[in-house]
């Protein structure tokens, strides 16, 4: 099996601090997710993608987004957003329209209905949020956390930079 090179050399392992952080990290963001998405789905019908993209679209000016922009936003592919809204757009949730400018753009409207679906499930999940983000933590923790997350998110930014840009840090190698 060929080693994983990472500019040149072999990755030193994690040391048990490290480790300690990698798997509480795994635990803790696969754990929340999952428990929030089964809230949401259990009280609401909404997954926690769903409900992601109902808030993205309030807030967004006239309640809608450019798909492409929405994709961007949620995070997800063209094609994983097209299947999230066809469900949404299903319950009447959201309305596609082609955008006037650039028949190739499409629009992606919150619609009433998903608006009060979205009002309905937002104390159920800011609730939720509370329960396993906010109050496990201590106050003085917080700050902290939110630095180490916001780190992590700038090293991923970077390395999808240099991805876009045809360089890449990590490649294998025998």
């Amino acid at each position: 099996m060929a080693a994983v090179r990472y500019r040149g050399h072999v990755p030193a392992p994690l040391s048990a601090a490290e480790l300690g952080a990698w798997v509480a990290f795994i635990q803790a963001a696969s754990r929340s997710l999952d428990h929030l998405d089964r809230d949401l789905v259990v009280k609401h019908d909404l997954s926690l993608a769903d409900y992601e993209i109902l808030a993205f679209l309030s807030e967004a000016p006239d309640r809608r987004l450019k798909m492409t922009d929405l994709a961007q936003k949620a995070l997800v592919s063209k094609s994983r957003l097209t299947y999230r809204v066809d469900r949404l757009e299903a319950k009447g949730f959201v309305a596609r329209k082609r955008c006037e400018d650039d028949a190739r753009r499409v629009w992606a409207t919150l619609t009433p209905a998903g608006l009060r679906a979205l009002k309905k499930a937002w104390p159920d999940h800011l609730a939720g949020v509370r329960r396993v983000v906010i109050d496990p933590v201590a106050p003085r923790d917080l700050a902290p956390v939110q630095r180490a997350l916001e780190a992590m998110i700038e090293a991923l930014d970077h390395s999808e930079a240099e991805a876009c840009n045809g360089r890449s840090d990590a490649s294998l190698s025998a």
